[in-house]
């Protein structure tokens, strides 16, 4: 019986946090509960929480906090296990949130940073879809930079990596050939709004809004696909 319930703590402890609760009304044996409080939380599921707490916050400053509280339990996650991709996944994700509310000069850093870790964890799990999602959006960010503003970053700070719409769109048709999602549809509707492609673009939005929630900002992805499926019809 006890070979059983490991079977099943194995089962909890590989659940997300937002996973229900298996036991429902019924209550779980003592050693199987004292061994699940015990359980160490990854660092970089704390890093990721600290992340949504941030992206959901509405206080500007509560935000940064969190944004920069998940950088540093990326960077724990890293130092302890350097050979795990979540930790330069969610680095870079830390790093492209705080990107928004800082000066030009630090964009440039923080942007460069992002880029190194994200390829990074991609290099130790090309087929992590998440990761394939966050690099497909630096590139359609960079490459969407106005050729003014492309310029002036050259000629004051030397310039950011070279990025594409084509690189993002393939990365994006990779990450949904692995899962298929909102945000990756939504993404790459985007892509092919910025490449003229309105009628893929479109398609793009109807895929996604046929689709699930499968993480929280997903659920914003989905009503701005369905707002834009709108406005660009």
């Amino acid at each position: 019986m006890k070979s059983h319930h490991m079977l099943l703590l194995s089962a909890v402890l590989s659940m997300p946090l937002s996973t229900p609760s298996v036991w429902g009304v019924i209550q779980p044996p003592s050693y199987l509960v004292a061994a699940v409080k015990t359980q160490e939380i990854p660092l970089w599921r704390k890093a990721y929480d600290q992340y949504e707490l941030g992206r959901t916050s509405n206080d500007p400053r509560n935000k940064s906090a969190h944004f920069r509280r998940a950088e540093a339990l990326a960077q724990q996650a890293i130092k302890a296990d350097p050979r795990n991709d979540e930790g330069y996944k969610w680095l870079a994700v830390a790093l492209g949130a705080q990107a928004e509310d800082v000066n030009v000069r630090e964009q440039i850093r923080l942007s460069r940073k992002v880029k190194e870790n994200i390829e990074k964890a991609l290099s130790l799990d090309p087929d992590d879809d998440i990761s394939l999602l966050v690099l497909s959006r630096w590139h359609y960010k960079v490459a969407s930079l106005q050729p003014w503003t492309r310029a002036f970053v050259k000629f004051v700070y030397g310039g950011l990596p070279p990025a594409s719409l084509e690189k993002a769109e393939s990365l994006l048709l990779r990450a949904i050939a692995t899962k298929d999602r909102i945000s990756h549809r939504y993404s790459l509707a985007k892509v092919y709004h910025a490449m003229g492609r309105r009628e893929a673009a479109l398609a793009q939005l109807r895929q996604a809004i046929k689709l699930p929630v499968t993480f929280p900002e997903e659920a914003d992805d989905l009503e701005k696909a369905r707002k834009k499926l709108i406005n660009w019809d």
